[in-house]
């Protein structure tokens, strides 16, 4: 397909295929679509890192937080518990106020210290105290030091032994048989003449506390033992149960986080560890599913889709008003110019109000339509002029000849039987006339079709003008061609006019009675002259463009040639066209 025939299919609107606004709208949508898309991807892709890592951060400061709390919790029992030491040693050997404290201890916080457990220095049971608070207040000392010993359970014993061997021991947790609550055992030391004490420390307090921790829509907390095992759950089943392995990683350490999936559920959780610290050795797990902390990843996820739709969407209605303004004066200029190239009307397209580049060229758009409609009104009336000049030629010489020569021919026969000398001369007046006749006629020729005067050669061309010339005026004329001078088409063209003007002139103004036309060439110039020996005129009082001059000097001056005009009253006048080649080129003469 030419590019013609891909221009007519260009529909009014200018939104086709080929048209710059689709281009420029498409690669610029691409273009804000891709930065877009890189922009939220790069900022989607950070969130989720931040937030991922903010989520770490939170929920192990979370399990610092609750571990930091139970430290304080078990070294406030540790304190008082010591302080309950200090204050048996203080009353020995007064056994009986040793069991009065020990109420007393007991009764201060019932749901924290539910047995007291006292051993002498041989490591018999002394007394112990494990009775509910209405009993205590109906119990004597004496009631209490007169009881038989009892069965302890081993972690009373193990405490027992521990404490004597290390000092004050704190034992793991366990649960009581009957109640199944938690509880652990702490034996301190006294001096040794005294023995050892045994506490026996409720936990549902702490457990109750820890259980009502929760965040989010899954997050809880979990205690483990220093050995691994879970001892506060907010799922009783799975108390006693080993810490998962994906975890036992962080035991060793101070702090961590880690992400697994669940053996059990087969979901993925995210688990942040912080130790307890002191005596205990637990630790706080923090756990949480992946789909819960990862619920404002999601959220913020889906604002930056939205947002991604919304600047697509804006992006583009800006991209397509901004490339549709741009390209209105060039869709308009392409109208226009479709519009001239097939129907050959021009046009104007209304310059527009803009003051960037397409504003200037809008309305240099339309100056030179402006200027060529006056150029087009030019040439009609040039071309009307033609016209009518061509039609008097034909008239004033062709038509007249012809007019001539039949009149001579019709009476030639009988003037030939009278007077044969007279016939001849008639015969010859015959030929002379039609030879002038077909001179005029090639001179027309000439003037109909350029392109044939741009090809001959100048010799020919000057021999043309002077036949038809002679024609219409009997003067003689002197022709002298030197050589023939290569020149452009153009340069030729114009020295054949000026040669015409001039014996227009000659024979309408001069009156001469002979006329010499020289046509030479001088090194790297080509001149012609044209002289006669007529009237003259006084150059002085005759305006520039009289006499054809000034069609002379534009066909010199288009063709960068210099014309010259010598005159004098009674003395004829002398017209000089001599153009120069340009510089780097060169005239030879002949072909």
């Amino acid at each position: 397909m030419t590019l013609e025939e891909k221009t007519s299919l260009l529909p009014k609107n200018g939104w086709v295929k080929f048209s710059l606004k689709r281009q420029l709208v498409t690669s610029s949508v691409i273009f804000w679509i891709v930065a877009v898309s890189v922009v939220s991807l790069a900022f989607l892709g950070f969130g989720q890192s931040y937030m991922l890592q903010e989520t770490s951060q939170r929920n192990t400061q979370i399990a610092s937080i609750i571990g930091r709390d139970l430290n304080a919790q078990v070294a406030e029992i540790l304190a008082d518990a010591r302080n309950f030491t200090r204050h048996l040693e203080l009353l020995n050997p007064d056994l009986s106020g040793q069991v009065g404290a020990a109420v007393s201890l007991r009764l201060s916080a019932p749901q924290r210290y539910r047995s007291i457990y006292f051993y002498d220095s041989q490591g018999v049971l002394r007394f112990y105290i494990n009775d509910s608070v209405d009993n205590l207040f109906r119990l004597t000392s004496a009631e209490i030091l007169a009881r038989p010993a009892v069965p302890v359970n081993d972690s009373v014993l193990d405490a027992y032994r521990s404490s004597r061997t290390q000092g004050t021991f704190l034992s793991e947790v366990a649960f009581s048989p009957i109640e199944n609550i938690p509880v652990m055992h702490l034996g301190l030391p006294l001096n040794p003449a005294l023995g050892t004490v045994v506490l026996e420390i409720d936990l549902q307090g702490i457990w109750g506390g820890i259980q009502q921790i929760t965040f989010g829509q899954t997050g809880f907390v979990y205690l483990v033992s220093r050995s691994g095992e879970i001892i506060a759950h907010r799922e009783p089943a799975m108390i006693g149960r080993p810490l998962p392995e994906e975890i036992s990683v962080l035991i060793a350490g101070n702090e961590g986080f880690v992400e697994y999936t669940e053996a059990e559920s087969g979901q993925v959780v995210l688990s942040a560890f912080s130790p307890v610290g002191g005596l205990t050795g637990w630790g706080v797990i923090v756990q949480q599913s992946e789909a819960d902390a990862h619920a404002p990843i999601d959220r913020m996820a889906a604002t930056i889709v939205a947002l991604w739709v919304a600047m697509g969407v804006i992006g583009t209605a800006a991209i397509f008003r901004a490339v549709s303004n741009l390209t209105s004066p060039i869709v308009k200029l392409t109208e226009a110019t479709n519009s001239i190239a097939a129907t050959g009307k021009l046009a104007r397209i209304s310059a527009s109000d803009r003051t960037d580049e397409l504003g200037q060229l809008s309305r240099s758009f339309d100056r030179m339509i402006e200027r060529l409609q006056a150029t087009e009104g030019k040439l009609e009336h040039a071309a009307a002029e033609e016209r009518n000049r061509l039609a008097r030629d034909l008239h004033d010489a062709v038509s007249q000849t012809l007019f001539s020569t039949c009149i001579i021919a019709e009476v030639l026969p009988k003037l030939w039987a009278k007077n044969p000398e007279e016939g001849r001369r008639r015969l010859d007046e015959i030929q002379r006339l039609t030879r002038g006749a077909l001179a005029e006629m090639r001179t027309l020729l000439f003037e109909l079709r350029p392109q044939v005067l741009a090809d001959a050669d100048m010799s020919y061309l000057l021999r043309q003008l002077v036949e038809s010339f002679n024609t219409r005026q009997p003067t003689p004329v002197d022709l002298q061609v030197s050589e023939e001078c290569q020149m452009t088409p153009e340069v030729k063209v114009a020295f054949y006019r000026v040669a015409q003007e001039a014996l227009n002139n000659i024979a309408k103004h001069a009156q001469a009675n002979h006329i010499i036309i020289q046509m030479r060439c001088e090194g790297g110039s080509a001149v012609l002259s044209v002289g006669d020996d007529g009237l003259g005129f006084d150059r002085s009082a005759t305006r520039p463009e009289s006499l054809g001059l000034g069609i002379m000097r534009d066909r010199a001056r288009d063709i960068g040639a210099d014309l010259e005009v010598k005159s004098e009253i009674g003395r004829g006048t002398v017209v000089n066209l001599k153009w120069r080649l340009p510089a780097g080129e060169e005239i030879h003469g002949g072909d």
